[in-house]
């Protein structure tokens, strides 16, 4: 016999199935994706399905690990600030053509897919549904959104390679909140909103920094 037939508030009283954790998706996107290079579009076509949360977190990933991606941190950077404004402004997440005709080297890609799905499997054992409201208040995930752009406004910037963590702390802020928001923990949430914060600090003193060098450099030899 159906166990709905004997109970039938079953179905009520049984918790929801849990949600679809992103290791699975990661190890499924590497399968897919083996062995070839392919376009954002591409890309995005491909993690059609599974939210705008994996594209933005692939996006922020290799920033957050020393692989080499020169010339990729301002298109990238483009990218996450157009999503981000998006989600601020309530609107469903999409990207101009020129953008998605951005091709993505194989070995990257499989990189940074691996490398992601080893962080996502240990932040899984410490991730879950908590502090609801920095996320269902009126306005949190606007809020959100705008943290995520803020990072990827810093991350696009032509900086020289040599500053120190000027990509990824604001990387970590997109990583941050863009998994709190998939997973729907507050708690990385804001903790992506404090490493915001911070990066921007880090920023401000540093352009401090350098405005006071130049004014020193124009002082001894611009006369």
């Amino acid at each position: 016999m159906n166990p709905l037939e004997k109970n039938p508030l079953a179905a009520i009283v049984e918790p929801p199935p849990e949600p679809r954790r992103l290791s699975a998706d990661l190890r499924e996107l590497l399968h897919e994706t083996a062995g070839r290079s392919m376009t954002l579009g591409e890309l995005e076509d491909i993690l059609k399905g599974r939210g705008f949360g994996l594209f933005l977190l692939l996006m922020a990933l290799p920033f957050v690990f020393p692989i080499p991606i020169p010339g990729l941190s301002v298109p990238f950077g483009i990218v996450i600030m157009l999503i981000g404004l998006r989600i601020a402004l309530g609107r469903k997440p999409s990207l101009p053509g020129f953008v998605l005709a951005r091709r993505v080297p194989q070995a990257m890609l499989e990189k940074t897919v691996t490398l992601g799905l080893k962080l996502a499997t240990r932040l899984e054992k410490l991730v879950k549904p908590r502090m609801h409201f920095l996320q269902r208040w009126p306005g949190m995930v606007n809020l959100i959104g705008l943290g995520i752009a803020s990072g990827g406004l810093l991350l696009s910037l032509p900086l020289p390679p040599l500053i120190p963590f000027s990509n990824t702390i604001p990387a970590l802020a997109v990583l941050f909140l863009t998994a709190g928001l998939v997973e729907r923990d507050g708690l990385l949430v804001l903790i992506g909103h404090v490493v915001n914060i911070a990066a921007w600090i880090y920023f401000s003193i540093m352009f401090a920094a350098a405005g006071h060098g130049i004014h020193l450099l124009w002082e001894k030899f611009g006369h």
